[in-house]
């Protein structure tokens, strides 16, 4: 499973410690990174004075945030220090009804962008050390590990797409979803596609 992990810079400087163990549980439960960006961005912003944006580096950051929202199946927004940016990245997500986990250190500000999205697919949990967060992430992504889980999404069709599918279903003793199945997943393998 894909994951995309968020933060604000204040966040990034504040709570490293926590993304650190985010992390390291995305990889301990054998799932990976949309963007492995937290240590490079940890090293930059650590630095006694940022050094000042490069042209086109925030247009840059929001293409490959937008780029690691699709290509994700969940989201992980670290929100104890708030950002617009995180929360705009969290209504993304959301909009595209990924499942999204917002955490929040117990003693954080409870006002945030990101806190007020009221969406089934949002789930906001409080941590207050190590275990806890652990616990709280490890839970999500078992929760939401979509290798033991078939997707469902709506498909309109044309009468003639339907009929063939009545047909095939009728010929081949198949269900119309296991043709349409069966024909993506055959596309995927003659394009030799790895996500």
């Amino acid at each position: 499973m894909i994951v995309h992990l968020v933060t604000s810079k204040s966040g990034l400087k504040n709570s490293i410690d926590s993304l650190r163990r985010i992390v390291e549980e995305i990889h301990n439960s054998e799932n990976s990174l949309a963007r492995d960006w937290i240590e490079p961005a940890y090293a930059r912003y650590s630095k006694p004075a940022d050094s000042p944006r490069k042209e086109g580096e925030w247009s840059s950051m929001f293409k490959d945030n937008m780029e690691a929202i699709a290509k994700s199946d969940v989201m992980i927004a670290e929100i104890s220090d708030p950002s617009f940016g995180v929360g705009h990245q969290v209504a993304v997500a959301a909009q595209q009804k990924k499942p999204i986990l917002v955490l929040r250190h117990r003693d954080a500000d409870k006002d945030s962008f990101a806190s007020g999205i009221n969406d089934g697919c949002v789930v906001y949990k409080e941590y207050d050390d190590e275990k806890s967060l652990r616990e709280i992430v490890s839970k999500f992504l078992e929760d939401n590990d979509i290798q033991s889980k078939d997707m469902r999404f709506n498909f309109f069709i044309d009468r003639q797409i339907y009929n063939y599918l009545r047909w095939a279903a009728f010929k081949t003793g198949k269900t119309k979803a296991e043709i349409l199945r069966d024909l993506v997943q055959h596309e995927i393998d003659k394009q030799d596609y790895r996500p």
